[in-house]
This record gives C-alpha cells, sequence and structure tokens, in this order.
C-alpha cells in the first residue's frame, strides 16, 4: 500500500497561489515527494518541500491556498455574491424560514433528478404533498435511530406502519409553484445563502402610547429612579402616578385632553428597557457600574484602530427649514434638483462611519437623498483630516482619524452596493463586507450610534418629526421647524467631537472614544495603513471624465490643464481621448491617462489651488452676472470673486463642508454648458497709474504679440501721454488710425496699449 504522505494534501496548479509561512509562492513541478515552489516576489528564489513537510505546515494553519489566484481577473472563476453572508448570525425565526425553504429546495431537486416529477405548474401542484413529505429528511436536527431511514421507505411504498422518531419535525406547508421555481433559481445561483428572506423587518413595532404620554414617562422615570436614592420600582410607580396626575390637572386648565396614566406594569416594563449600564452608573455611580459590569468578553473583537469600520445611512427624525441656509445661494436652479434641495422645509440623511475599536466617528455626511455619491462622501471624511470640520464649529475637543479602514462593514443599501462605490473601495485597498439585509446586529456598532442620537440628541431639538404618523401623532413638526442646514450640521458635529467622543462607553470598559484612541495611540498601537495621498484620492474618489487634449491643453469646467507631458503626447497623438480623474473638494489638479500611464497634471493658474468645484462654480455665476458679454477674465478678478465666495462659505462652515453636493458627470456637463463656450482666464497685465489730472490715456509699451522676448537691461518705461480735450489724442496725433486687436505685425518697435477709461477697452498702436 502506497505511503499516505506521498500524495498531496490540496491542489498543485500553476495558476493557484500559495502563501506558505507568510510567503507568497507559485507550484513549479512535482517530482516524486517533493513539490517545488519558486517566490512571486523573486522568482529566481525556488524551495522545494516533501509532501509530508506540506501536510505538517497545512495541519498548523500555515499554508492558504488562493485559488486561481495568479489568473488575469477576467478569466477567474465567478465570485458568488453571497460568500459574505455568514449564517451563522441570523435570527432564529429567519432561521427556520430559511431552512424549510432549503429542505422543499433539496426535495423538488431529488424527485425531479429521479424522474418523479417535472418543473412544470401542472406537475408541481398535483405532487405538492410528495415534495413536502420528502422535505422532512432535511429538517431532522439530528441522526435518526438505525433503521429509521429503511422503515420509512417502506412506509411510503406503502408498507408497514409510519416508524416514530425522537424528535419530532413539522412537515412544511404547501407552497405555490411560482414561489418553488423561484427558490429553485435563486439556489442555484448563490447556494443556501440566497435563500434568505428579509420578512424579519415586518412587524408592528409602535407603542400604544402618544408621543406626549411617553415623553413624560420618561421625565419621571429620569427624575425619580434614575438617580443615587436608588428608589425601588414599586415607589417609581406611585411617584410617576402623581406627576401624570399633575399634569392632567394642568392640562385641565388649559383645556386639553388628559393624558393616560400608565399602570404599573407599563411602567416597569419601560425601566427594564432601559440602559443597564446607564441605570447602574446613575442609581450606583461609574466606579461600581465598571466592577458590575466590566465586560469580560466582547464580541467582534478587533486589535488596532481602523481594523474594521462600519457605515451606514440614517433618516434624521427632524425637518429644518431650508430657506433659512445660505446654501441656496450657492448652487443654481438646476443644480438644486440635482442636489435635491429643492424644498422649503425637508429631513435630511446622515451617512455614518465608525471606527469599531475605539467607537470614534470617522465620517458623517449630509445629504437630501442617499445616493453612491454620498456614500463616497463619506468614505472621502474617514480617509482625510477632520480637524478643519471641528474647527468651523468651534469644537473644544480635536476630532482624530484619517487612514484608510482594512474592512469597511455596509448594509445592502443601493449605495454601498452601487459598482462605482465598491471600485473606490477596492482602490482604496479596502475589503468591503456587505452584510445580511435584516440583520442589524451584524453593524452592531453603528446602529449603535443611530439610536443613541434618536434618543439622546433629537428630543432636544424643535422639529422632530418622530419617524411616522403614529409616533408623531398631534406633533406640530412644521410649526416647530426652525433649524436651518446650518443649524443642524453645526449642531451633529459639536455633539459627535464634544459630547459622544467624551462620554463613558460600556465596549470600552468606561473609556470614552477619544481616550481610547489616544490610549492606543500612546502603547504604539496604531492603525496598519496611512492615510492616502492627494493623488491616491483623486484615482480613487475622482469623478472619471473623457476629454479631448488641444493644443492649450485639457479643460474641465473651463479651468485649463496644462503641463510638458501632456504637450507631448499631443505632438503624437494629437487631438485624442484620454481618461481623466478629477476630484471635486480640490480643482487644482486632475489626472490624465496617457500612454497607460496616470500622469498629474495641474491647473495652468494657480488661483485653482485648494478651490473645491462648488466654490469655483458660484464664482462663475457671480462674474457672469457682473458682465454676461465678456469673454476674458483676469487673474485678479477671479481671485477677489473666489475670496468673496470662500469667505461666505466660512460663516456657512459645517453644512457646506459636511453636506454632498452631488457631483456628476450629468451635473457637471450641464455646469460647463451653463458657461460661455469661450470663457478664458488671463494673466494679470501691470497696473500703471492714471494722471494727476485725472485726463488723458495710460500707455504702456508692449512687445509685439507673437515675437520672442529678448532680454536687455533696458527695458522701455511706461509714460503717461499729455491729456488733451475729450481724450481725442488717441485718434488724432500724426494720423495715427487705431489697429484691431488681431496679431500685431511683426515690427522692433513696440507697440503701445492705450486705455481711455479703465474698463479694459485697449487701443493698439505701431
Amino acid at each position: 500500500m502506497a505511503n499516505a504522505s506521498n500524495f498531496p494534501i490540496f491542489s498543485l496548479d500553476m495558476h493557484h497561489e500559495y502563501r506558505i509561512t507568510g510567503i507568497r509562492y507559485r507550484f513549479i513541478y512535482l517530482s516524486g515527494d517533493q513539490a517545488a515552489f519558486s517566490q512571486i516576489d523573486n522568482p529566481l528564489i525556488v524551495q522545494s518541500y516533501e509532501l509530508g513537510t506540506l501536510k505538517r505546515l497545512n495541519g498548523l494553519g500555515k499554508i492558504e491556498v488562493i485559488p486561481y489566484g495568479l489568473m488575469p481577473e477576467h478569466l477567474r472563476p465567478t465570485v458568488n455574491d453571497f460568500e459574505d453572508i455568514i449564517l451563522a448570525g441570523i435570527p432564529p425565526a429567519m432561521r427556520k424560514r430559511l431552512e424549510m425553504r432549503h429542505a422543499i429546495v433539496q426535495a423538488f431537486l431529488l424527485l425531479k433528478g429521479n424522474g418523479e416529477i417535472k418543473g412544470t405548474d401542472e406537475s408541481i401542484k398535483a405532487n405538492m404533498q410528495r415534495i413536502v413529505l420528502e422535505a422532512e429528511d432535511y429538517l431532522v436536527e439530528e441522526m435518526p435511530e438505525p433503521g429509521y431511514a429503511e422503515a420509512l421507505t417502506a412506509y411510503r411504498a406503502g408498507e408497514g406502519r409510519k416508524p416514530k422518531a425522537r424528535h419530532g419535525v413539522v412537515i412544511p406547508d404547501h407552497v405555490s409553484p411560482r414561489a418553488l421555481r423561484t427558490w429553485v433559481a435563486l439556489y442555484k445561483r448563490g447556494g443556501k445563502k440566497a435563500l434568505v428572506d428579509k420578512s424579519v423587518k415586518q412587524g408592528n413595532r409602535f407603542s400604544a402610547f402618544t408621543v406626549d404620554e411617553r415623553a413624560l414617562l420618561a421625565r419621571l422615570v429620569n427624575e425619580n429612579y434614575m438617580n443615587l436614592q436608588r428608589k425601588t420600582i414599586a415607589m417609581t410607580v406611585i411617584d410617576v402616578k402623581r406627576g401624570f396626575e399633575k399634569e392632567n390637572d394642568r392640562r385641565a386648565q388649559d383645556d386639553l385632553a388628559p393624558l393616560r396614566v400608565p399602570g404599573r406594569e407599563a411602567i416597569r416594563l419601560f425601566i427594564k428597557r432601559l440602559d443597564k449600564f446607564h441605570v447602574t452608573v446613575a442609581r450606583f455611580g461609574q466606579k461600581e457600574a465598571m466592577k458590575k459590569m466590566r465586560a469580560v468578553k466582547t464580541g467582534l473583537e478587533t486589535l488596532r484602530p481602523f481594523e474594521r469600520v462600519e457605515m451606514d445611512e440614517w433618516c434624521i427624525d427632524l425637518l429644518s427649514i431650508l430657506a433659512e441656509s445660505g446654501l441656496l445661494d450657492m448652487f443654481s436652479e438646476e443644480e438644486l434638483t440635482e442636489i435635491g434641495l429643492t424644498d422649503n422645509t425637508m429631513r435630511w440623511w446622515l451617512v455614518v462611519a465608525i471606527d469599531v475599536r475605539t467607537r470614534v466617528i470617522v465620517g458623517m455626511t449630509l445629504t437630501a437623498n442617499p445616493k453612491t455619491s454620498s456614500a463616497k462622501k463619506c468614505l472621502n471624511m474617514v480617509v482625510s483630516d477632520k480637524e478643519a470640520f471641528a474647527d468651523a464649529v468651534g469644537a473644544i475637543a480635536p476630532w482624530p482619524g484619517a487612514n484608510v479602514p482594512e474592512i469597511l462593514a455596509v448594509d445592502n443599501g443601493p449605495a454601498f452596493k452601487a459598482a462605482a462605490f465598491s471600485t473606490t473601495c477596492a482602490d482604496l485597498g479596502i475589503i468591503k463586507l456587505q452584510t445580511i439585509a435584516g440583520t442589524p446586529s451584524m453593524r452592531a456598532h453603528i446602529e449603535r450610534v443611530f439610536r443613541t442620537l434618536s434618543t439622546t440628541l433629537l428630543p432636544r431639538l424643535y422639529g422632530r418629526t418622530f419617524g411616522n404618523v403614529l409616533e408623531r401623532s398631534g406633533h406640530p413638526s412644521e410649526e416647530r421647524a426652525c433649524l436651518s442646514a446650518d443649524d443642524i450640521a453645526e449642531i451633529l458635529i459639536r455633539y459627535v467631537v464634544d459630547i459622544y467622543h467624551n462620554t463613558p462607553h460600556l465596549g470600552l470598559n468606561g473609556r470614552t472614544p477619544l481616550e481610547q484612541w489616544q490610549a492606543d495611540h500612546e502603547d504604539g498601537n496604531f492603525p496598519l495603513k496611512s492615510a492616502p495621498t492627494m493623488r491616491r484620492k483623486r484615482l480613487a474618489l475622482g469623478l472619471p471624465l473623457k476629454r479631448v487634449t488641444q493644443q492649450d491643453g485639457i479643460r474641465v469646467m473651463n479651468v485649463r490643464y496644462h503641463s510638458e507631458e501632456v504637450a507631448r503626447w499631443f505632438l503624437k497623438n494629437a487631438n485624442q481621448q484620454v481618461d481623466v480623474r478629477w476630484l471635486d473638494e480640490n480643482i487644482g489638479s486632475i489626472e490624465v491617462k496617457m500612454d497607460g500611464v496616470w500622469q498629474e497634471v495641474a491647473a495652468v493658474s494657480s488661483i485653482f489651488h485648494d478651490v473645491d468645484a462648488s466654490t469655483w462654480a458660484a464664482a462663475r455665476r457671480a462674474l457672469r452676472a457682473k458682465d454676461g458679454k465678456r469673454k476674458e477674465w483676469k487673474e485678479g478678478v477671479i481671485r477677489r470673486a473666489l475670496d468673496d465666495i470662500e469667505a461666505i462659505n466660512a460663516t456657512r462652515g459645517a453644512a457646506y463642508r459636511i453636506m454632498d453636493h452631488a457631483w456628476s458627470e450629468k451635473r457637471l456637463k450641464a455646469v460647463e454648458q451653463e458657461a460661455v463656450a469661450n470663457f478664458t482666464v488671463v494673466a494679470d497685465r501691470a497696473q500703471l497709474s492714471r494722471p494727476v489730472r485725472g485726463r488723458g490715456q495710460s500707455i504702456e509699451p508692449m512687445a509685439p504679440e507673437g515675437a520672442q522676448e529678448q532680454k536687455s537691461s533696458q527695458e522701455p518705461e511706461a509714460t503717461t501721454a499729455e491729456p488733451v480735450q475729450d481724450g481725442a489724442a488717441s485718434k488724432s496725433k500724426s494720423n495715427d488710425k487705431p489697429k484691431s486687436k488681431k496679431t500685431a505685425p511683426a515690427a522692433e518697435k513696440p507697440v503701445l496699449k492705450i486705455d481711455n477709461d479703465g474698463d479694459d477697452d485697449v487701443w493698439e498702436f505701431n
């Protein structure tokens, strides 16, 4: 008999990638019981292993095989869409339905494979009883008694009695042929995981008490139970009922309907639902609470900051007055429609990202409608410095965290499932983990943040909507809405930076998120990766565009970009289309793909450095409103316009910074078409002083256009013509006639440019 150690214990293939003791290898050949591998990073290094040694290393978990890891991506086998779903974490009710579906599908496939039924509606309906009886075998949790299977087969064949199992199994209900075929199609595409449903979200989760009754109950319980007096629940019940009686007496004087007084059981259940850690802190103090409730186990354990970041969307139950915000002045009507800022009173969505290790909120974006651009905006904030956001609202504490996450856990929202978002994560080197739909426990940390905001922050704000009509009852949210978008943004940032990050957290053993962040860094437990460079952000997060190179470079939003590399490429390829990456937060540079290599190309004018696209669009509208027919604008004029717009933004600060501006190729194209086609930025000219007597012309000697510059120690000095009546000197002396502003004749003497009134209407003279 051959020795078992002479056989490979896993597949040996040239297309697989092997990681042995942390080193990446490629399989070369197998000779006898020797397997040869070459290092991928250095193919000249070859390592041979005996098959027995490989078996030993495999048993120790020191070998990782990545099937087809060395093949081109387009040739690799298709990846299962449901591979990130973990069935072990789904709720029991969902698991029960999953097992029922799986059993029926398996029974159908077995009977169809044996030729006993067909896949038509008539055949499925006629044989549904046989299908559900056959599905019983797939629902057994434990192994049956010996001989049970043979006795059951005989019973189904009409021989003998039905055998009894130790554990009963509920036979599935009949299902429609259409539903069965749908389950079979899902199973064939993604296996058992594809049969997970979303019915766990069903059910009535609303309270029987009105908003006012619940608010009063919460206040009275907080006053009487959550304190160091440590009243019993029985005493708290008495005090709460007395509080309701006093409130009803006051409401009777105001001709208001009385509130229903909750019973003992309702008050007891309300107290039992309170956060146990917060109750212990309020009744016993923080030190005693930590002794009683210090965590001895953590669910999902992370070892360093940014090892795992969770991101999700949340509709804020709050109405804001958009008309009172300065944001409307920054956008045109078309842009407001694209962004979603058309309603005077609106509710915002909040996209939030949290670091699981430290519980620090590392990204936050306001958006009118959740979309891929808002998810990318939040991810951009995760990898960027956030101190400017805290400074904009005058926060006291710092806002740390600017790194690339190793794993990004998101839900199944359309914004996170989009190919553009997945591509962005891949380009940044982030593993995107798509969690199971309907199981918020797989993103427990971010879900807890939303619950904290809804229970501790929103009740303090006017304009709260309570999420739905039943909770809202008769609460006049529209009448009480008085917060603008700027107010909401400032409140959120101040709450996160100064309150949430400095509140003791049970999951951090009583530390605050900011203390945990600082402790990790003091211990040398730094994030694995660093924040991306601006070029990396531009390539990963930038908007993909197509542009045609021209003699004067590349134009995006009428900003001209040029470089020596672009000029050389143009000489070779002329007016050809190239790929461009454009990042709206900084239009000072773009990335251009030439000959298969991405090149950074800066704007010709330096005034666009660190300028965002929305500011430039607003500045252009202001310039066009000032003079709609003007084709050329000097850099100095544009710089002043940009400074004015940015000064206005400084007063808005937070809302403008964290709001998703929803830049897309469609919106960019509309903004470009809105502008004058030949809108051009020109360099500033030297300004000459005006005549003392207030009349006449300023004459500046200039070299002819098209002539080469010559260095000389003597340069012509600007002269001022003698003032004459009505400025007629421009058309009188020496019978000289003004020439048009076309190319000047190639003469040796300088050309004089005359500006009569400082309005840039220039006459040229030889």
